[in-house]
């Protein structure tokens, strides 16, 4: 019986060290650059680490507001408002992979018309020319996609 008990004891031991080591293991390896992230938006989520993230990965789209005398229209990228058409009729945006792309006309009553007329080579998604109609409501442009 003895016996039993300095190995249940030696076995409970080496199981607190090993627990403890491999906190501490985490812990120092843990760095912000090692971080990823994904995208609820997308089927084909993507682990990115953010080492990977540059310029290459990073997309212009420039957007055209049609209906030119309603210029509290506001252009939002992933829930967040980025730019508006109040000193010019077009908007140019950085985006990156997976950026949600949606223009906010919920302060107008009339249907205000926008319009993609503007992206780099670099982005599939969305296509030049997809436009998008608000009438007092945030409508989707499109989800991006990078090549």
């Amino acid at each position: 019986m003895d016996l039993f008990n300095k190995m249940e004891k030696f076995v409970l031991f080496l199981s607190i060290v090993f627990f403890a080591f491999t906190i501490l293991i985490q812990v120092l390896n843990l760095k912000g650059e090692d971080s990823i992230f994904t995208s609820q938006f997308t089927n084909k989520a993507k682990f990115i680490s953010i080492n990977d993230i540059n310029e290459e990965q990073k997309g212009t789209l420039i957007i055209k507001l049609l209906d030119e005398e309603y210029d509290d229209v506001k252009i939002l990228v992933n829930g967040d408002t980025v730019s508006d058409f109040s000193k010019n009729n077009e908007i140019e945006l950085s985006v990156f992979n997976n950026d949600l792309i949606e223009v906010d006309g919920s302060k107008y009553i009339d249907n205000i018309r926008v319009k993609v007329v503007g992206i780099s080579k670099n982005i599939e998604s969305p296509s030049l020319n997809t436009s998008a109609t608000t009438n007092q409501s945030i409508e989707i442009i499109g989800k991006v996609v990078l090549k």
